[in-house]
């Protein structure tokens, strides 16, 4: 995705982070000693540093927004925030619809249908479980020195698992989405685009373009705010910089390390032995002729945009049967995000551990409300759509459901480039094997091509 002329939008944006690092900064040496001694007194221990955080935090914040420079980064970080929220809801509802509709009504394509969604629903599924275990193990956040200012909200995590499932079906669908209740809406677009899929032909068809279009718009709108996205994180960034200091950023080692394991072990074992398992063909020889395609979803961060890629490579370099590729690819672009759904869980967690680790007020997340965080991963990941760093518009969902503040985004931009590269490229993998599992099953792979550079021994 291009902003500027020719420019790629991870410059812009890795650009946008630089100038608001070193804004926040200066912001940050000007005021934090004054700051200091307003709260604390001419003498001071880092145990008195440490014990004041909150309040010395809230104190820089108001501070900071009371100055011009601090009060416009402040603004502009809150119009970008309140963009990502407000395509939220019809972006999910929309891209939901049409993804279920793209999957036609016919006896082939149903079948092909299910397997594509059986398989998506078990990959994400299991990366979702993959960064939960991973996240707990390593528990990043555990005991992190990061204070940045949020609004606080009361927490509402389910006590058990029917609390879950009630809560995934809307009293009033309207309701829901003036109040952001992401499950209620998710479950009455899966219904609508099943049972629009029962209406006759004519009517059938005439809605299909209807939300196929309202799709494309939502899709536009939403490249549109992230086009903002360099300007929106000089805002975020720096606020977040000059009210915390530069060194959170060291803080986000361990959560960069933690994702990036989890990403490894669904990546590199896991998508790979089920492949092995289902088809006895060799995955790495598979990846190897997919290469040009994730290559090319991770520097575009776009499972979306290397789609044409994707399908060609599929068909010219791994033997697989267009019908097969042309279908279950463009419907895995929309809704397989197993590397989005991954890092969403670990991100949310990560927060979480944060959040519980500077504000004893906030209980740690139980077992049940984590499990709300896979269901939620796993269900808003469909709607992800494909886009540059949709997660994040994603991650909105999830905080809000478990009580978070949306604020503690503005640390994941600062990482998630090289972050949302790798994740697209797992989706793209992701979508490549299923391509490979389904093609197989349907008697749809000619090996000599797939296997033409192995048996010539390149």
């Amino acid at each position: 995705m291009t902003v500027l002329g020719n420019i790629k939008i991870h410059w812009l944006v890795l650009a946008g982070i630089l100038l608001g690092v070193i804004i926040g900064a200066v912001l940050n040496n000007l005021y934090v000693d004054e700051i200091r001694q307003q709260v604390l007194g001419d003498s001071y221990t880092n145990a008195d540093l440490q014990a004041n955080a909150k309040a010395l935090n809230d104190a820089l914040a108001n501070h900071i927004k009371g100055t011009t420079l601090g009060s416009t980064l402040h603004g502009i970080g809150g119009v970008f925030l309140n963009l990502l929220k407000m395509v939220v809801v019809p972006l999910v509802f929309f891209s939901i619809i049409s993804g279920v509709c793209s999957m036609g009504g016919s006896a082939s394509i149903g079948r092909i249908g299910l397997k594509t969604l059986g398989w998506y629903l078990l990959t994400s599924m299991l990366a979702i479980m993959t960064g939960l275990i991973v996240v707990n193990a390593i528990s990043p956040g555990v005991g992190a020195d990061i204070m940045i200012p949020t609004q606080g909200r009361e927490a509402h995590t389910p006590s058990g698992f029917w609390d879950v499932v009630v809560n995934m079906v809307p009293t009033n669908v309207v309701e829901a989405a003036a109040s952001f209740d992401m499950f209620g809406i998710i479950t009455f677009a899966l219904f609508f685009g099943v049972f629009l899929l029962q209406l006759d032909e004519e009517k059938r068809n005439l809605m299909v373009g209807l939300f196929d279009a309202a799709s494309e718009v939502m899709m536009r709108m939403t490249m549109f705010v992230i086009s903002l996205a360099p300007v929106g994180i000089i805002g975020l960034v720096g606020f977040t910089v000059a009210t915390s200091g530069p060194r959170i950023f060291i803080e986000l080692f361990d959560f960069v390390l933690t994702v990036g394991l989890a990403l490894s072990v669904h990546f590199l074992i896991t998508l790979p032995l089920l492949c092995f398992l289902l088809t006895k063909r060799n995955p790495f020889t598979f990846m190897q002729a997919m290469s040009p395609a994730l290559l090319t979803g991770f520097s575009t961060a776009s499972s979306s945009g290397t789609l044409g890629v994707t399908i060609e490579t599929a068909n010219e370099e791994a033997g697989i049967n267009n019908r097969i590729s042309s279908f279950v690819l463009p419907l895995g672009a929309t809704v397989n995000m197993d590397g989005t759904a991954l890092f969403e869980c670990v991100t949310v967690l990560f927060i979480a551990q944060v959040h519980a680790s500077n504000h004893p007020d906030f209980a740690p997340l139980t077992l049940s409300a984590q499990l709300m965080v896979v269901f939620l991963a796993l269900a808003v990941s469909i709607g992800a759509a494909g886009i540059p760093h949709a997660g994040l518009v994603m991650m909105v969902i999830i905080l809000n459901a478990v009580g978070l503040p949306i604020e503690y985004t503005a640390l994941i931009w600062a990482v998630d480039r090289i972050l949302d590269m790798a994740r697209t490229m797992t989706n793209i993998w992701s979508d490549c094997c299923g391509t490979l599992v389904i093609a197989h099953t349907e008697n749809a792979i000619d090996d000599s091509v797939l296997f033409a550079q192995e048996n010539s021994g390149a």
